[in-house]
């Protein structure tokens, strides 16, 4: 069995590379775990995972078999740590995009669910999908029963502003509170 993996490194993953640098190089004021010869390819490792080495590997011809075009509906969320199916860690914010074959077709605007406990932010959840399904669905409730996929992304890249974690609704009553 192989390591776990490294929360740190798969957090930083998500991150732009400048937002990498700036946190964790000790040159710039981040924590000092940033390494020029390891992080490059560890991030890259973490965002794109182990097949990507098989895939390049393969010199066997490939044959395309159409798929038919099935809707399906992947849930974006805004995480400030890696989170499993089941865990309790907070989800600042999220959203619903609706997919047909390999083209996005639809989705709904992020809100922040930070705040909210879980069973709400469940709940939250399950609305997305029902909205979908009332647009885009036709009578037909094949894809919408359940999310395909949930994509998650590093609290630092969300949406939604104003937003509590970017604060920059606070920079006018500072901006106000050096003038006074």
């Amino acid at each position: 069995m192989g390591r776990s993996p490294n929360e740190t490194c798969w957090a930083c993953s998500l991150l732009t590379p400048a937002e990498a640098r700036k946190l964790h190089d000790a040159a710039v004021g981040g924590d000092g775990c940033w390494q020029d010869a390891l992080c490059h390819s560890r991030r890259s490792y973490y965002r794109k995972g182990r097949g990507q080495g098989v895939r390049r590997r393969s010199q066997i011809a490939e044959i395309v078999v159409s798929v038919p075009e099935v809707p399906y509906v992947v849930l974006h969320t805004y995480v400030d740590q890696p989170r499993q199916a089941n865990d309790e860690v907070v989800i600042h914010a999220m959203c619903a995009e609706l997919w047909v074959g390999n083209q996005p077709r639809a989705m709904t605007q992020p809100q922040h669910t930070f705040g909210l406990p879980p069973r709400l932010v469940k709940e939250y959840a399950r609305q997305l999908l029902e909205a979908l399904y009332q647009q885009y669905g036709q009578g037909k409730r094949s894809g919408f029963e359940r999310y395909a996929h949930e994509q998650q992304h590093s609290v630092s890249q969300c949406p939604v502003r104003p937003c509590a974690y970017h604060a920059t609704h606070l920079e006018a009553l500072v901006l106000r509170g050096m003038e006074g």
